[in-house]
This record gives C-alpha cells, structure tokens and sequence, in this order.
C-alpha cells in the first residue's frame, strides 16, 4: 500500500514484487510493467535482517531493471542487514529506525531511558536474550 500511495502522489508507475511465481495465470513473480533497464526504486515498511528486500531487489535485477535503491519506513538498523545490504550493492533510506524511536521515547516519557540500552542491545544481537527483564533472570 506504501508504494502504491507513494506511486500515485508522484504520478510514477508501480509493481509488485511476489515472493515467488504465481501458481496460475501467466505464473509472474513480478506484477506491473516493467522493461529492461528501467530504473526502480524498492518502498520497503520493514527491514530488519533484509533478506525480503533483498530477495526483491534480485528479482527486480534478474528481470534487468536498475534498482536505485530501497526507501523504508523504519529500520531496525542491525548488523546483519546493514552488512547483508552493502554487500549487495543497496543503498537503504529510512525514514525512522530504533535508534531514533528509543531515543525518542525516552526524552517523552514513553519509555524508561534505562530501557534504551535494552532496545538496542536486542537490536545489536537479537539472539542474546540476556536483554529481556533488563538482563535479569
């Protein structure tokens, strides 16, 4: 929905990207038109580790389309996607991500600021549990 309203305000075209092809019709991964060379622009909501932006951005290249770029939402900002998107050649513009929400949250008062550290520790290493009840058992 994201792209579509992003799409329509900038009087640009718009597709879709599947996580795989369809099981009828013309069987298409990718909706909309799209030719070869033409230049894209991947609106994300989400991106965590990265791997459903990048596995856009593939079919995208695959199919010979330029890919600028992916715009998100919010980022979470972890090392893994960060890594996983330089490595493959992406450049990411959010327009929020957990840094900026918990540092936020804690000058208004949504949050305890000693949380903070907790929200980027799970950020930072999503794996360790140790961040959960502020590293107490």
């Amino acid at each position: 929905a994201h792209a579509a309203i992003a799409a329509h305000l900038l009087g640009l075209p718009m597709g879709y990207v599947r996580s795989g092809n369809k099981d009828h019709g013309r069987q298409n991964r990718i909706e909309g038109r799209l030719d070869k060379g033409e230049k894209v622009v991947v609106v994300e909501d989400l991106i965590s580790t990265g791997g459903s932006v990048l596995e856009t951005v593939e079919a995208l290249r695959e199919a010979g389309a330029e890919v600028l770029g992916v715009v998100s939402i919010f980022t979470y900002g972890m090392k893994k996607g960060v890594e996983r998107m330089a490595e493959a050649g992406v450049k990411n513009v959010s327009l929020t991500n957990l840094d900026t929400i918990a540092q936020v949250g804690a000058e208004e008062g949504y949050i305890a600021p000693e949380d903070v550290s907790r929200l980027l520790k799970f950020r930072d290493n999503p794996s360790d549990e140790s961040w959960i009840n502020g590293g107490e058992n």
